[in-house]
């Protein structure tokens, strides 16, 4: 498409721009090879290069559209002839432009100064005197007249950093002429008050008169400045100090302007206060004036000045002192919200600058706590989201001091300058939780995008005791004197590195047993969860091997704990000194941690931190828990879910009983009784799966009778684990109350309901009262009981002994053999009536009663257990040590084997929690989904939750499958020759894959996919082979597509990729046993679902993640098996290959 544009390279000579155009037709003039690939239009190039004005002229009139022509920037020919290679083009070239094309005057420059028309290209210019040619000022004027004439609205629009074009030229071009500007007024531009204009930017009298003669109806229109007013042009003169001969001449155009109320009047002083550039603040008393000014007229403070500046603004850019600044933001709060000048919210200035003479830390923290108080993204009276500026995300992403003391500031102490009629300080540190959630406009959390050094400032007031996340929920346990609440640890890390080499005396690289001992306990762990050998052995242990358990069973992030917080203070010092003064092993008795010393815990318990406000307004009915506190390692379960969860059968119970005998019996060994054992203080680990005790507050020490220190049982109870010697029947007037006036000076309300006697009745007439024999203790002593007044004589208070534990160790035996409460009781253990205490009182008087409850037992052994612990007499009870070592029910022939079943039940449980930990991370892919998505999941869980439970033979059921037909019945050899029979494998000689052979059946697999041949009792399989296939596959690509993130879309493809295998009216929910990967086809199985096409794709997205853990436990026999395949299992290897 034509020659090559190399002769416009050097400032070619008319001639040859003659000949070239000679050369070619006007249409190859709109596109030509520029020589290195490219079409480019010569007009375009002519001016690029700078060519000259004939040149230019010659090229335009031999192809006008030229004029028209875009290049590959999108700019036309005029964009480059204003404003291209530093110099404009002459009057004459820009005319033959706009002659060509007219429009080119109203269009964007795309590239140049960004989006400016060419006339705010032509006024910006720098240095009118440097233009080409005879380009001088008087020329630059007819410029500029051109293009205004072309295109009369580009002096009302604004350019690209939104200013107007003449706000420039006047600020600028001082040497305007009167011509100009009157021909200027010739020129109508819609929405544009020139007189206006040219007062504002105080121009010479004589344009200013020039403009009122050319447009004598401008003096009574109001121009709009950047302040917030309209004024009349009379107002601008007097404003701005214009001569007498200007105010004249508008007042002769106007005369009405002085009757007209000047919006300045009551405002305008303090603008020029702050304006003038002549005024210095250089002591405290300069800003009298100023301060009296913003007092007396407020509604100043909200006006922008002539500048644009709002009165706040103008006191940051001088840096006026918080006097002065504080008053111009209490007058106009929203003035702290809106951007300055520069595009910046004013916390941003004092967040950004660094500290100078001028500029003051002090000055800085002040300034930036007032304006982020202004800004919060709740209300400080009740923490509901509020209108915001993002002043509190820009602190918290800060990290400088600046920001991090405004933060602390605001969280600390506020005063709300919203609120006239109050005076009190209070910080927003209360609604800390909505403040960590608060959103900024790209959606993120101020916690997230907090930096280290706001993010420790939000824990001192989001966490307990600054270190604590507290579970916002109801609590974990509560009684009538304490609290426990689940919390994660967010402290430092455990460095388990340093906490070797601090136990390693010796320096020898290795703990051994005694030295294992000590830190073990300390971090919560069994010293034989390190060495498993024997006490003796001289096992030890490397640092490498010591941190990977620690972190395996601990784990390398936050700690789950639980903390109890108690009301009484001698409860408190019982387990503190149970504790302290024994030496508990962690294998028994869960430890305490240390982290955070008790009187810190008790501050944040008076000052409600931490969220411990809202526990206990949402879940405590108000009531403020104790003062007092125990921190431990969280559990997992305790004894009592243990039982009703998974209903453990009598060699489960045998396997606990074992493991809480042997603590007990620990204690024992430490001359300690519990007091108060019961399922709800015995706690299951899922780090080795042991029971261990908690709950210490009712111990005491065991004294041999008249022996020193002599201690008592009952000071803390739950009366339905007590033995009958703890009861005391009540029969006169005169002993209850001598009993209530005992207690009556105690100030807990629910520990004087819990101790209060208990009528007995019988025909509804109460024949006695009851009472547990407990006592008040003495201050700072704990063990010691208030004699005085004490309602029964000294000699019935019961002495701390083993056989308290005994009995209650016979209470937690029977519930669990039988699945029913010894004695009626509540929810805290405690005797449900005055009826249920007289059962406990004569307990051992009615054999035939005991006879009844007993039998109840149907394990022989087991019950010989109970009857030996539930003896009346405390003497005939035996000790733990003799049961556990020579009773039958824990060495009973008929459970020979069993530690072997219960070690291996231990193994297993270990790899249900690693599967259950896989699929809460595939789960986690759920809740991504949409809303309409989780609705619609909720929307059948209820389905497929009472499927599940349901299937009693199933022990751990988290799988299921849906399929179209029912499974036949699974071929299972039940013995060892059988199994080695039924398959032979054969491996092809190429290694192309392999042949499975059985009497019934004939499987290939290999590269390209499976084969399978079925016979005999196996041929039904075949009929149903290529759907399984398909369920398979149509599973696979729904896991693909939930990891690929495309959850939205997620239910369209279920249902699109599963269309073809709902069949029917009907079709069939299994679920999968977990342990072995069968269905199961007990009674009730598989469940029917008449409408598959409503049900089926709901469900699909949880069977998935189901088989997702079922593969990873049972590999891939067991998948086979999940789809009815009676395939014998694959070697390990293979099978581990097709996991991975």
């Amino acid at each position: 498409m034509g020659k090559p544009l190399s002769w416009l390279y050097g400032n070619p000579s008319v001639e040859k721009a003659k000949a070239f155009i000679k050369n070619h037709r006007p249409d190859e003039l709109m596109g030509m090879n520029d020589g290195y690939g490219g079409i480019t239009v010569p007009l375009h190039k002519a001016i690029r290069d700078r060519a000259s004005d004939d040149v230019i002229l010659l090229l335009l009139e031999a192809c006008p559209q030229a004029a028209a022509a875009k290049d590959d920037f999108r700019r036309l020919p005029l964009h480059g002839a204003i404003d291209g290679g530093g110099t404009m083009f002459s009057e004459k070239i820009i005319k033959a432009l706009l002659n060509a094309h007219p429009g080119a005057a109203s269009e964007r420059d795309p590239l140049g100064r960004g989006g400016n028309l060419p006339l705010h290209d032509a006024v910006n210019k720098k240095g009118w005197s440097s233009l080409v040619s005879e380009c001088d000022v008087r020329a630059s004027e007819r410029i500029i007249l051109l293009l205004l004439n072309a295109y009369p609205q580009a002096a009302a629009e604004e350019m690209k950093d939104g200013r107007l074009l003449f706000e420039i030229y006047l600020k600028r071009e001082r040497r305007a002429t009167v011509d100009f500007m009157r021909e200027i007024c010739k020129v109508r531009i819609d929405g544009l008050l020139l007189l206006g204009v040219v007062l504002n930017k105080r121009s010479s009298d004589d344009i200013v008169l020039a403009v009122l003669e050319a447009d004598p109806e401008a003096a009574g229109k109001r121009f709009s400045t950047n302040c917030d007013e309209c004024i009349l042009p009379l107002h601008i003169a007097n404003e701005d100090e214009h001569s007498e001969e200007v105010k004249k001449a508008l007042l002769d155009a106007y005369p009405c302007a002085e009757e007209v109320e000047n919006p300045f009047e009551t405002t305008h002083q303090l603008h020029k206060l702050l304006e003038n550039e002549q005024s210095e603040f250089d002591h405290h008393e300069d800003f009298d004036d100023l301060i009296e000014i913003n007092n007396k007229y407020p509604e100043a403070a909200g006006k922008r000045g002539r500048d644009g500046r709002l009165p706040l603004h103008i006191a940051i850019d001088r840096i006026l002192p918080v006097t002065v600044t504080s008053g111009l933001l209490f007058a106009y709060p929203q003035a702290g919200k809106e951007k300055m000048e520069d595009g910046r919210l004013p916390i941003e200035v004092f967040d950004e600058q660094k500290v100078t003479d001028d500029w003051p830390q002090e000055y800085l923290t002040q300034m930036a706590k007032l304006l982020l108080g202004n800004d919060m993204p709740v209300s400080i009276e009740d923490g509901t989201p509020k209108e915001h500026s993002g002043s509190w995300h820009i602190c918290i992403s800060s990290s400088t001091e600046t920001a991090t003391s405004a933060v602390r500031g605001v969280l600390l102490e506020f005063e709300n300058i919203s609120d006239d009629d109050s005076d009190d300080l209070c910080g927003f540190g209360k609604h800390i939780h909505a403040l960590a959630d608060a959103r900024d406009a790209q959606g993120r959390t101020a916690l997230g995008l907090a930096s280290k050094e706001s993010r420790e400032v939000i824990h001192e007031f989001l966490l307990f005791c600054g270190r604590y996340k507290l579970h916002i929920g109801p609590p974990e346990h509560r009684t009538a004197t304490s609290v426990v609440l689940r919390a994660e640890d967010l402290g430092e890390k455990a460095d388990y590195g340093a906490i070797f080499d601090d136990a390693d005396k010796d320096g020898d690289e290795k703990l051994d047993r005694k030295e294992l001992k000590t830190i073990a306990n300390s971090i919560g762990l069994d010293p034989d969860m390190f060495l498993k050998g024997s006490e003796k052995s001289d096992e030890s242990i490397s640092k490498g091997e010591f941190v990977s358990i620690c972190k395996r069973h601990l784990g390398d992030g936050p700690l789950e704990v639980v903390i109890k917080l108690m009301q009484k203070k001698d409860q408190w010092e019982r387990e503190c000194n149970a504790r302290t003064k024994n030496t508990l092993h962690s294998k028994y008795v869960v430890s305490a941690l240390s982290n955070v010393p008790s009187d810190e815990i008790a501050d944040a318990v008076k000052e409600d931190k931490g969220g411990l406000e809202k526990i206990v307004t949402k879940f405590l009915g108000g009531n403020k828990p104790g003062n007092y506190a125990i921190v431990m390692i969280a559990a997992d379960r305790n004894l009592h879910e243990i039982s009703h969860q998974e209903q453990p059968d009598t060699d489960a119970v045998r396997y606990i009983l074992r493991q809480v005998f042997e603590a007990v019996k620990h204690l024992h060994g430490q001359k300690l009784m519990h007091g108060d054992i019961k399922m709800l203080n015995i706690v299951r680990f899922s780090l080795d799966n042991r029971l261990r005790l908690i709950d210490l507050d009712a111990s005491a020490r065991i004294v041999p009778p008249g022996g020193e220190d002599e201690t008592f049982a009952g000071a803390k109870f739950s009366s339905a684990v007590l033995p009958p010697e703890m009861i005391k029947r009540i029969d006169t007037e005169e002993q209850l109350e001598e009993f209530n006036n005992y207690w009556e000076s105690e100030n807990d309300a629910d520990l004087k309901e819990k101790v209060e006697p208990k009528p007995y009745k019988k025909q509804g007439t109460v024949k006695a009262r009851y009472v547990v024999k407990s006592f008040r203790t003495e201050e700072g002593k704990p063990a010691m009981p208030v004699f005085e007044g004490l309602p029964y004589e000294d000699e019935e208070l019961v002495r701390a002994s083993e056989s308290i534990d005994l009995w209650s160790l016979g209470v937690l035996a029977f519930n669990l053999l039988t699945g029913e409460s010894l004695i009626p009781s509540n929810r805290e253990d405690d005797c449900a009536s005055g009826n249920a205490m007289h059962v406990l009182y004569y307990w051992g008087t009615q054999p035939e009663v005991l006879s009844d409850r007993f039998n109840k037992i149907h394990d022989v052994p087991a019950r010989d257990l109970v009857m030996q612990l539930l003896q009346r007499d405390p003497a005939k009870r035996p000790t733990v040590a003799s049961l556990l070592d020579k009773h039958p029910f824990f060495h009973s022939e008929m459970s020979a084997g069993t530690e072997d079943q219960l070690r291996e039940m231990k193994e297993c449980l270990q790899n249900l929690t690693n599967q259950v930990k896989i699929i809460h991370r595939n789960v986690l892919v759920i809740k991504e989904l949409s809303y309409e998505s989780q609705s619609e999941l909720l929307r059948t869980r209820h389905v497929l939750l009472k499927g599940i439970f349901e299937a009693t033979e199933v022990r751990t059921p988290t799988t299921f499958i849906i399929l179209n037909n029912v499974l036949p019945t699974a071929v299972d050899p039940s013995d060892e020759e059988t199994k080695n029979k039924i398959l032979e494998i054969i491996a092809r000689e190429d290694g192309s894959g392999v042949s499975m052979k059985t009497k019934q059946a004939t499987l290939t697999a290999t590269a390209e996919g499976v084969e399978i041949d079925l016979e005999g009792d196996l041929k039904e399989y075949r009929d149903q082979f290529g759907d399984r296939i398909k369920w398979a596959k149509a599973i696979k690509n729904i896991g693909t597509n939930f990891a690929a993130g495309n959850i939205d879309e997620a239910f369209d493809n279920i249902k699109d990729g599963i269309k073809d295998l709902i069949v029917g009216n009907e079709m069939y929910l299994y679920l999968i046993d977990d342990l072995t990967g069968d269905p199961v086809q007990a009674e009730g199985w598989p469940i029917p679902i008449t409408t598959p096409s409503d049900v089926v794709p709901t469900l699909l997205p949880l069977m998935q993640l189901g088989m997702i853990g079922l593969s990873f436990y049972t590999g891939t026999a067991g998948m086979a098996r999940l789809f009815g395949y009676p395939l014998p299992k694959v070697p390990k290897a293979w099978s581990k290959g097709a996991q991975e």
